[in-house]
């Protein structure tokens, strides 16, 4: 499903890609970033939830948890799925 009122262009036009993380520049909570996609909830969602989808296609019932420690990179080799 393609974002209604954004795009994957847009989500990636947000992050300044470093040697190793992929750090958000965009709204942050918690030093987690955030995005809105309506589409998926009326609610704002972590935006290295959302890389999850952009890269996998799918949002999982598990946690997306970052290998890095760094709560808002987005780098999909740095994102892995866990129970907390």
């Amino acid at each position: 499903m393609a974002p209604r009122n954004g795009t994957a262009k847009d989500f990636w036009a947000k992050v300044s890609k470093t040697d190793t993380c992929w750090l958000w520049i965009g709204a942050t909570n918690k030093g987690y970033g955030m995005v809105r996609r309506r589409e998926f909830s009326k609610h704002q969602v972590q935006a290295h939830r959302y890389a999850w989808y952009l890269t996998h296609g799918e949002f999982p019932d598990l946690f997306v948890l970052h290998k890095c420690d760094v709560p808002n990179c987005v780098n999909p080799e740095h994102l892995y799925l866990g129970t907390h």
